[in-house]
């Protein structure tokens, strides 16, 4: 059974992105090294002084549903991905940036 993207947002705003099968891990490292690599850095270190070091666990103590949203939305100066990344493919990218601690 596929498993709905259900979050709450601070402020009660629910997030409801219909059903997704389980993160991706080999489709989001190949995704974060073409979108996210450049800022972030191929292994997480971060090479944007503004962009989290997933390497030493920045922002990772965020809900996927968090993170998601600001993917999405973008966030400083991270550009919005809403309507180039899905939000299947930015969970396939969350599972990979997860394994870089």
């Amino acid at each position: 059974m596929k498993n709905w993207i259900l979050g709450w947002l601070a402020g009660g705003v629910l997030i409801l992105a219909g059903p997704v099968e389980a993160a991706n891990f080999v489709n989001g490292q190949r995704l974060y090294n073409m979108y996210c690599a450049a800022c972030h850095g191929p292994r997480g270190e971060g090479v944007n002084p503004e962009a989290p070091k997933f390497r030493m666990g920045e922002r990772l103590e965020q809900p996927d549903m968090i993170l998601l949203q600001s993917v999405r939305t973008g966030k400083k100066t991270m550009p919005p991905f809403f309507g180039i990344l899905q939000d299947t493919q930015i969970l396939d990218i969350l599972a990979y940036v997860r394994t870089l601690r």
